[in-house]
């Protein structure tokens, strides 16, 4: 009973440091597996951040139905004026050049995104994207 006892600690310890460590691994790791890894964690938040797509690095894959998907490695940025690299994949047309970028991310996944103006932008990421 006791060394039963002692397992289940054990692989409670190890669940906790697997899943609050994982963060701290994948942060600013603009890859797949990152992505995958923060989209089911349980203890990773969603937080809203924004983007510029001008200047950014952007490649593309060929989808299943035939168009391309365009990956953006982009400098997504909070509200409070922090920073962090995100990959965005765009669905069968590129983004222009001076386009901003409102970011539903939780951790390094980007759940859902859409495009906004510029005077939409909370003054420190302006000063941010901007620079």
């Amino acid at each position: 009973m006791r060394q039963a006892t002692c397992n289940v600690g054990a692989f409670v310890i190890l669940v906790g440091i697997v899943l609050f460590g994982m963060p701290l691994v994948t942060r600013n790791q603009p890859t797949a597996a990152a992505d995958l890894l923060d989209r089911y964690n349980p203890v990773v938040p969603t937080q809203t951040m924004y983007a510029a797509a001008g200047g950014c690095s952007v490649e593309w894959v060929q989808n299943r139905h035939g168009g391309r998907d365009y990956r953006y490695r982009l400098t997504g940025v909070s509200a409070r004026g922090q920073g962090r690299q995100l990959l965005v994949q765009v669905e069968s047309r590129p983004l222009a050049p001076h386009t901003y970028l409102k970011l539903r991310a939780k951790g390094q996944s980007v759940v859902s995104w859409h495009q906004i103006n510029a005077s939409a932008l909370p003054r420190a990421v302006r000063l941010k994207l901007t620079q």
